[in-house]
């Protein structure tokens, strides 16, 4: 007999894999959970910070026209004659309101447009209006503030309205001063999410205007009225008889015969006329 051992049928060792582990990672991610309340956290701190910033742009530019002022490089102030140069230089509540909603617009803008872009890139583009408003109801809602428009309504002539009952941004806003100096906060908080649908539409391709409000917190309504493209301007007529040098050109048969260029309409905008007509539920609730 052979003194060699018997083999086993032993299971083999794992075999290494001949992709890198760094590919794999890249190729299935690990999953980062985010919480679901920061948005509510970050806003109002990014407010604030909004603020104090827009604050001391608006007075360096108040300090700046003063200078201009003193050195007779603009008019003098009707209205401010007898107050001092502090006095002049200091922004009041309604322009730093104006600044920060301007820069809070135009990061909702971009925020919303990329956002747009990168949900509807692996999919079918969207045929109408309707399906676009569909997609910020249920998508892009969804995917920004983890929770959906509760009810969608339209007209199908241009104007949709879309209401939640719960707003995330509005659920956190409370203070000791009153419901009526709490909706009045609110204004601030509704210019993000309103830039946010105004830039998505902008970059699906439909021109359209937002507005946001809010009767009671944390309700919230979106008016979205769709504009209609802007039309090119009629030429002018040509059957005028053109101004040059010389001697006008004789007529040919050819051109005696040409048939004139038909009259343009006397009222282009006629049938574009449509009675308003109610709003009504748009197909199954969203």
């Amino acid at each position: 007999m052979s003194s060699r051992p018997a083999s086993t049928s032993a299971s083999a060792p794992g075999i290494n894999p001949t992709v890198p582990v760094a590919i794999h990672h890249l190729a299935a991610p690990a999953p980062r959970l985010l919480d679901a309340q920061l948005p509510a956290y970050l806003l109002p701190q990014a407010i604030a910070a909004l603020t104090a910033s827009a604050t001391h742009v608006v007075r360096r530019r108040l300090g700046a026209e003063a200078e201009m002022r003193e050195q007779g490089l603009l008019p003098p102030l009707l209205t401010g004659s007898g107050k001092g140069k502090e006095k002049e230089t200091e922004p009041d509540a309604a322009m730093v309101e104006g600044e920060v909603a301007a820069r809070l617009e135009r990061m909702g803008q971009l925020v919303g447009g990329y956002v747009a872009e990168k949900l509807t890139l692996a999919r079918p583009p969207l045929a109408t209006h309707l399906d676009v408003i569909k997609f910020i109801c249920k998508d892009l809602f969804l995917f920004v503030y983890s929770k959906q428009i509760d009810n969608l309504r339209t007209n199908h002539r241009g104007t949709f309205v879309l209401q939640s009952h719960a707003f995330p941004p509005l659920a956190a806003i409370s203070s000791s001063a009153g419901p009526a100096a709490d909706l009045e906060a609110a204004r601030l908080h509704l210019v993000f999410p309103q830039a946010l649908i105004q830039g998505a539409l902008g970059r699906l391709g439909m021109a359209a205007a937002v507005t946001a409000e809010s009767s009671g917190l944390p309700q919230c309504t979106f008016h979205i009225r769709t504009l209609a493209p802007k039309t090119a301007a009629p030429t002018p007529s040509t059957t005028a008889a053109p101004h040059f040098a010389g001697p006008p050109a004789a007529i040919t048969p050819s051109s005696a015969t040409t048939q004139p260029p038909a009259p343009l309409p006397a009222h282009p905008e006629q049938g574009y006329a449509v009675p308003e007509q109610g709003l009504a539920i748009a197909g199954a609730p969203v």
